[in-house]
């Protein structure tokens, strides 16, 4: 990193190399379109390229693209000012994830079920609740999506979250707690007894 604010511009292609998958998956669960997702990263490597010198080094130079990013998915979310969900008709792999690429908060989704099922019944089940899940998901805020995935997909700590998003640590955890009730009031319907 110090070579690229140096003016290296091989040391900073380094960087994308390094960083660009997990990045891209990263804004791909937070956006949840292929070519959205292609164009964001491609957007905040570039605007990472434009402000160099304000990489203090304070954290990782992946949470430090991580914050461009996700600042960028969240605006290209409310711009679209639209809800966006997820067909629970889409053809599913063997897994029961859509047989595109893929989905979004789909590490949410295998932690939410990940018992082994060998009995097809307990299959579809699992199956339905996965679709329902990211259904629910896609008609989240982008910032508690966003949330939600920093914390349970890409596995940042409570400290590295409250960096990126410039946020007190109390305030994060509130944000955090208020989008996994959102979840669980998207899931309710679901999740209510059948009688």
């Amino acid at each position: 990193m110090s070579a690229a604010r140096s003016g290296d511009r091989g040391a900073f292609g380094q960087i994308v190399v390094r960083y660009q998958d997990r990045l891209f998956t990263a804004v791909l669960r937070l956006v949840g379109d292929h070519d959205d997702a292609r164009e964001l990263t491609q957007e905040a490597f570039t605007r990472a390229l434009m402000s160099l010198d304000n990489f203090r080094g304070d954290a990782q130079p992946y949470t430090w693209l991580f914050r461009i990013a996700m600042n960028l998915a969240i605006s290209r979310l409310r711009k679209a000012s639209r809800r966006r969900t997820f067909s629970l008709d889409a053809p599913m792999n063997g897994n029961g994830r859509s047989t595109g690429a893929d989905d979004q908060a789909s590490s949410l989704v295998d932690r939410v079920s990940n018992a082994r099922a060998d009995a097809p019944d307990v299959t579809a089940e699992r199956r339905e609740a996965r679709q329902q899940v990211l259904a629910a998901l896609g008609r989240l805020d982008g910032e508690y999506r966003a949330i939600l995935v920093m914390r349970d997909i890409e596995g940042f700590d409570y400290q590295q979250m409250a960096e990126v998003l410039d946020l007190p640590l109390g305030t994060l955890k509130s944000r955090l707690f208020r989008a996994r009730l959102a979840l669980r009031d998207e899931l309710k319907g679901y999740m209510q007894p059948k009688t």
